[in-house]
């Protein structure tokens, strides 16, 4: 759900700044996220201010305990580029994308269950209204199914290209082949956020607290429990042709494209190594 980027942290926002200004982003990270919730969320003065201490709290965990993992990632991400990407090692690192994603989203599950259980009727009543609003926007834009895919392959071609700079025709083609083999989920993927939505304001409505509201966003949006075993299926089915996308694109590289991506990466690297009080790189999750 689109409430959830409110506490995405770095994850997200890497897509919105790049890394020539990640760490002066980073520093104001704090700003951003109260900004961003204050706005989603429609909070009054005081439910910021009893807030901010939780925020200041996550972050300088994040600091603390999230910073050296990401550095980890993108040092594998480089390491492999210096390498070449092959289906094992490009296994190990979507294992190592999947810890860092479920290691933010714990995170945030503990950073919105005080935010969420201090709103009142009328700010539930706006929040359930903003999933509504979502849902019927996100309905329309899959109803055309060739639109959707074309969509997704666009958005893989955009974000590929940021990376490794200007793609050929030919690395376009195989980005559309790729993406039009991932399974179709928009369908599925709607009904289950649509359900979960629902049971989360169910339970805001039932003054549920606060210990009851993170467990429920963890098993959410880090742990996937309960997730339909289509979609399951589904995940897998991604993971498998992400792994196909990374192997074709790294044999199609030019030299200026993987010395562009490299360096992007090693900025990225350093950017979160600089940013850490004591530097260090955690061990990747998957090699442990």
């Amino acid at each position: 759900m689109r409430f959830r980027r409110i506490f995405v942290l770095l994850l997200v926002s890497l897509l919105v700044v790049g890394c020539s200004r990640v760490s002066i982003f980073y520093r104001t990270l704090d700003l951003f996220i109260e900004k961003y919730a204050d706005d989603y969320l429609s909070l009054d003065r005081s439910q910021l201010a009893a807030w901010r201490p939780t925020l200041a709290d996550g972050l300088a965990r994040h600091r603390r305990e999230e910073l050296p993992h990401l550095a980890a990632f993108f040092g594998g991400l480089y390491d492999a580029t210096q390498a070449g990407f092959k289906a094992a090692g490009t296994e190990c690192l979507l294992d190592a994308f999947e810890d860092l994603y479920r290691r933010h989203f714990r995170l945030a599950a503990e950073l919105a269950a005080p935010l969420l259980v201090s709103l009142s009727p009328q700010q539930i009543r706006g929040l359930e209204r903003k999933f509504a609003e979502e849902a019927r926007d996100e309905a329309e834009k899959n109803r055309d199914l060739e639109r959707r895919l074309r969509k997704r392959a666009e958005r893989w071609s955009e974000s590929v290209e940021w990376w490794i700079g200007p793609l050929t025709g030919a690395q376009r083609q195989i980005i559309r082949k790729v993406t039009r083999a991932m399974p179709d989920t928009a369908a599925d993927w709607a009904a289950y956020r649509g359900a979960r939505r629902a049971r989360l304001i169910r339970l805001l409505d039932r003054q549920a607290g606060e210990a009851e509201i993170r467990r429920y966003l963890t098993d959410w949006l880090a742990d996937h429990k309960d997730l339909p075993p289509p979609l399951r299926t589904a995940k897998q089915g991604i993971r498998r042709q992400i792994v196909r996308l990374f192997v074709r694109l790294d044999a199609s590289f030019s030299r200026t494209q993987r010395t562009h991506f490299k360096e992007r990466l090693a900025n990225l690297r350093d950017d979160f190594m600089g940013l850490q009080k004591n530097p260090r790189m955690a061990p990747l999750s998957c090699a442990r």
